[in-house]
């Protein structure tokens, strides 16, 4: 069968527009290449769509919950109060048995082990709210299943497939508030903040309450699909392949979206959008002192070049972060129909480092109290990404004629014995890292020195 990406496209951008008009209120912010949006709701139905890990934070109240509630019935089909029914709600008691699963006791008494699974993971995306007063053990369950999609317990296993999984956090610290695990953090792909924009909806908010309870809730499924997870897993399997909310991504075209967005380069337009990652990733990855950036290490212009992103957060710029990087920036340019570019990394490189950056003291006291309209992690990532921006307009842009020269041939001897590559229009340019400052050219060069160098123990 096939399946037509542009129906599905057209389908997504209605079921958003639907979203924010009637069930959810967005702010709409200015968006990208003229082209408004409302940032938050597109981004989770990104997560959707990639079945990526999204983080969303904000005051108590404000919506967190509900809208990626609303945001997962409209794309999958599944009643709201279906993931009502079965979100996994912070609680400093929850353990793994309401999470996971409990021992089938009936059969326990028979000298069988077998497990009675909990529905959560059934539907097409997990919820978790307030995740960080969870215990940490049950963090630790968590961090596996969001992650390969794989439910232990006892000695069994049960694969339900990766699927998109979305968490709350609340700004405010409060009672029993653990906080998440940093490898539970480094999970969730993107995070983003939901709270007060304007009194104009005041009104509103009683009328989208009763609409997604008009619309998108259907009780009588939901209790016959929990009455069915009573019985046994594959009766509660079964209820769900039934979708009533109208206007969903089937199956098939949430995997023919994925693989067109897949198939999407980063370097087709130009290099830029390839090349500002790399220069991002470099800039803090990197260190002088301790070759490159451990949360360990001290973090100070002593370790850590001053004039780069490194010195200014605590943690590194990890291969899971440049993933999503790439995946949202893909996704984002699929749905606004551009090819992917350096506008729609920058657009999304804040929300993907920005809640496990830890940025410094330093650069806290520096724009902590900038004029700004989100939280203080999104605003100190924002600014991060334009410095990082600004030197490389300075810096790597004037340079990508030597880069593509060491990209796309082998270095001479001669080149390699003199140290310098002569460019086209005559220019020599220095083949040692120390004569470059930029941490991406640094690492240019040394790669492309390096050349066919292989270990002993390669084979040809």
């Amino acid at each position: 069968m096939v399946v037509r990406t542009e129906q599905a496209r057209i389908k997504i951008c209605h079921n958003l527009s639907e979203i924010v008009n009637k069930f959810h209120f967005a702010p709409l912010d200015e968006g990208l290449n003229g082209k408004p949006m409302h940032k938050n709701v597109v981004l989770m139905a990104l997560s959707y769509i990639l079945d990526r890990n999204h983080l969303l934070v904000g005051e108590p109240g404000w919506g967190k919950t509900t809208g990626a509630k609303i945001v997962c019935s409209k794309m999958s089909g599944l009643p709201y109060d279906i993931y009502d029914a079965v979100e996994i709600r912070g609680n400093p008691q929850k353990y793994e048995e309401k999470v996971v699963g409990r021992p089938d006791y009936g059969r326990l008494n028979k000298g069988e082990e077998a497990v009675v699974w909990q529905g959560t993971f059934g539907v097409d995306a997990i919820i978790v709210d307030e995740g960080n007063r969870l215990p940490y053990d049950t963090q630790d369950v968590l961090l596996q299943g969001i992650d390969t999609g794989r439910w232990n317990y006892l000695n069994h296993s049960m694969f339900a497939g990766k699927k998109p999984a979305f968490m709350t956090v609340n700004e405010r610290t409060g009672y029993h508030q653990n906080g998440l695990l940093p490898a539970l953090k480094d999970r969730f792909d993107i995070f983003t903040e939901e709270g007060f924009w304007t009194t104009m909806v005041v009104s509103d908010f009683a009328a989208a309450k009763a609409a997604v309870q008009a619309e998108l809730c259907d009780a009588e499924f939901t209790m016959k699909a929990l009455g069915a997870l009573a019985k046994d897993y594959a009766s509660y399997e079964k209820a769900l392949t039934r979708r009533p909310v109208n206007g969903h991504l089937t199956c098939e075209e949430k995997t023919a979206i994925q693989e067109e967005i897949r198939s999407l380069s980063l370097t087709e337009r130009d290099n830029d959008g390839a090349f500002f990652l790399q220069a991002f990733m470099a800039e803090i990855n990197y260190s002088g002192q301790y070759g490159f950036k451990r949360s360990s290490d001290p973090l100070s212009p002593d370790t850590h070049d001053k004039n780069y992103a490194g010195v200014h957060v605590k943690h590194s710029f990890s291969p899971r972060s440049a993933m999503a990087v790439e995946d949202y920036a893909r996704a984002l340019a699929w749905l606004l129909q551009e090819k992917p570019s350096i506008d729609h990394v920058r657009f999304v490189l804040p929300h993907v480092f920005g809640h496990k950056a830890e940025f410094s003291d330093d650069y806290k006291n520096a724009h902590g109290g900038d004029a700004r309209k989100t939280n203080e992690t999104l605003h100190l990532a924002k600014t991060l990404v334009e410095d990082v921006a600004a030197r490389y307009v300075s810096s790597i842009q004037p340079m990508k004629n030597f880069i593509s020269r060491l990209q796309k041939t082998d270095l001479t001897d001669r080149e390699l014995r003199e140290k310098k590559v002569m460019l086209s229009d005559g220019t020599p340019v220095s083949l040692k890292p120390e004569d470059h400052d930029h941490p991406l050219m640094k690492d240019f060069v040394t790669q492309a020195v390096e050349g066919d160098r292989k270990a002993f123990y390669e084979v040809e």
